[in-house]
Formats: C-alpha cells, sequence, structure tokens
C-alpha cells in the first residue's frame, strides 16, 4: 500500500504525531491547527475519535489475561496466595 519513501520516512515524523496519550495528541492537533497545518492532524484527530474504544478494548484485554494468569495460579502452584499478595499490592 504506501509508497516506499513515506515508509521510511513515518519513523522520522512519529514524534511529531503522537498517538502515545490523548494529551500528547491533543496538544499536537492544537500546534500544528494554530500554525496553520490543520489538514496535517486528520489522522490524529481520528485516533483521538477512536482512543475511547481503544483504551477500553485494551482494558478488557489486560483483564482477561490477568484473570487467566490468576486461574493458572491457582491451579498449578501451592503458593498461588503469595502470587496474589504481591499483585494486591502492586495495583495499589
Amino acid at each position: 500500500g504506501q509508497p516506499p519513501q513515506e515508509e521510511s520516512s513515518r519513523e522520522w515524523f512519529k514524534g511529531m504525531f503522537p498517538k502515545d496519550n490523548a494529551r500528547n495528541t491533543r496538544y499536537a492537533i492544537n500546534f500544528f491547527t494554530s500554525i496553520g497545518l490543520g489538514p496535517l492532524t486528520d489522522g490524529m484527530r481520528e485516533f483521538l475519535k477512536n482512543a475511547p474504544k481503544l483504551i477500553l478494548a485494551q482494558a478488557q484485554a489486560a483483564a482477561a489475561a490477568k484473570e487467566a494468569a490468576e486461574k493458572d495460579d491457582d491451579e498449578s502452584s501451592v503458593i498461588s496466595t503469595s502470587s496474589s499478595d504481591t499483585s494486591s499490592v502492586s495495583s495499589s
């Protein structure tokens, strides 16, 4: 799909169009819009619009993985109580 030069330059521009968290994305959108380059932000705007769905999906996947890991711990080891004690401490 993408032209080769666009693929190679994506790494260079990654920091200019952040998608690591919504705060950084909004800042970049506001910056580029304020200097008259609003059309460059279309991809970030789309990301921001879908971010709540992505975050929810990631949280559900993480919860399912944790639940599966805890189930495996309970079935496979006698020391499962100590592992659950440490997980409750780390979550606070």
